[in-house]
């Protein structure tokens, strides 16, 4: 899948669905900002997505004991455990293998992109992002 950035509302409608051949339910959040993270939880669960909350990698992966995400939402910018490298620790979690997995950061440069999707993340967002891109990404 390729990396998709956004830059502003009018590419929504260029976003593919991460994840076609899966409905997705369930959506695992991960940022450090606890207000970014919490809100984002709120308006995804608005939308009928159930929704796990982490603030921090080791968070996230001890959450994963209880449920499986059919898609992760990461901030790359994290300290102790960034972005990258809890996605690396994502993919060896059972079930997690395949992973659909976005960038949400601040940080939306052509080298920012090149890196999230080198590291095997499906889509690159730009914080803040917003609701349309949100919505058509995860259709």
């Amino acid at each position: 899948m390729p990396a998709l950035h956004e830059k502003n509302d009018d590419l929504a409608a260029q976003f593919a669905p991460v994840a076609p051949a899966q409905k997705i339910r369930s959506v695992l959040v991960v940022d450090d900002n606890a207000d970014a993270a919490d809100t984002l939880g709120a308006l995804l669960r608005a939308w009928g997505y159930e929704v796990i909350v982490a603030h921090d990698g080791p968070a996230a992966l001890a959450a994963l004991q209880d449920a499986t995400p059919d898609i992760a939402l990461l901030d790359i910018g994290m300290p102790a455990m960034d972005g990258y490298e809890l996605a690396a620790h994502l993919r060896f979690q059972p079930g997690c293998e395949e992973l659909p997995i976005v960038a949400i950061t601040g940080s939306g440069g052509p080298e920012d992109v090149r890196r999230s999707r080198a590291r095997g993340f499906s889509a690159h967002l730009v914080k803040p992002v917003s609701a349309a891109s949100l919505k058509t990404l995860l259709k």
